[in-house]
């Protein structure tokens, strides 16, 4: 059995950010970051290499996929940005993933290299951090899913975590999407949290808060399966989802 772990390590002021990525994205992110040691300095080069093999070991793909998608999110990610929101101080701050992205040509790897802006985010963490392997998401097919996934983490050890529908909304980027609640849970709500139940070490129930009759947040329920119950999970097969999203394909 591979015992080996990437960890992902993340201040919750990042989780709690605004961003929008798409799955490979996402995940490409993910592995540039298991590359670190959260509770150390940043290394002096900062350069992050992600090759095709480790891309389509983590994520099941096949190696020609791995490239072409490792290239492609890449490219994309250079231009993505994050929203963080200090609610003491009234202020929101936008900056960028990285600063620097290198191709390989025809050595089936690319080089990330992370903004200054996001590197406190990322390293010397002692409090208010969540990690987690960075395999617990590996099976997860959905930009959402992992997003939600990492909302999550952040109040297991609680067991509960509450927010605002407009907050949920602002975290997701989709402030201007999804005027009718029912949309919003037949799309992504319940979407991402069955696969999240399907794949991950989390079992995650949730239900709406209403004021009246107008939903104004969630209540989410979550419990981490025992060792047994996760690999019994992962060993069914994977549910398959449509997304009204910018999935990579």
């Amino acid at each position: 059995m591979d015992t080996e772990k990437f960890l992902v390590t993340k201040s919750n002021h990042l989780i709690e950010a605004g961003y929008r990525l798409s799955l490979n994205e996402q995940r490409l992110i993910l592995t540039a970051i298991s590359k670190l040691d959260g509770r150390k300095p940043l290394p002096r080069d900062n350069d992050f290499t992600i090759t095709a093999q480790e891309f389509s070991s983590m994520f099941d793909l096949p190696i020609k996929q791995a490239y072409e998608s490792l290239e492609k999110a890449a490219s994309r990610l250079y231009e993505q940005d994050i929203k963080t929101y200090d609610d003491k101080h009234k202020t929101r701050e936008r900056f960028r993933w990285v600063d620097g992205v290198k191709y390989w040509d025809g050595e089936g790897k690319v080089t990330l290299s992370f903004s200054n802006k996001i590197i406190p985010y990322l390293t010397l963490l002692h409090t208010q951090l969540t990690s987690y392997d960075l395999k617990q998401i590996s099976s997860l097919s959905s930009a959402y899913a992992i997003r939600f996934f990492e909302l999550m983490m952040q109040f297991k050890s609680t067991g509960v975590r509450w927010i605002t529908l407009s907050k949920l909304k602002e975290r997701l980027e989709l402030s201007d999407r999804y005027d009718r609640f029912y949309n919003l849970k037949v799309r992504i709500i319940e979407p991402s949290i069955n696969e999240i139940n399907n794949s991950t070490n989390l079992f995650v129930t949730w239900e709406a808060v209403k004021e009246g009759r107008t939903i104004t947040g969630l209540t989410f329920n979550i419990t981490e399966k025992s060792s047994k119950q996760f690999q019994k999970g992962n060993s069914l097969e994977r549910c398959a989802y449509t997304y009204d999203m910018f999935e990579d394909v």
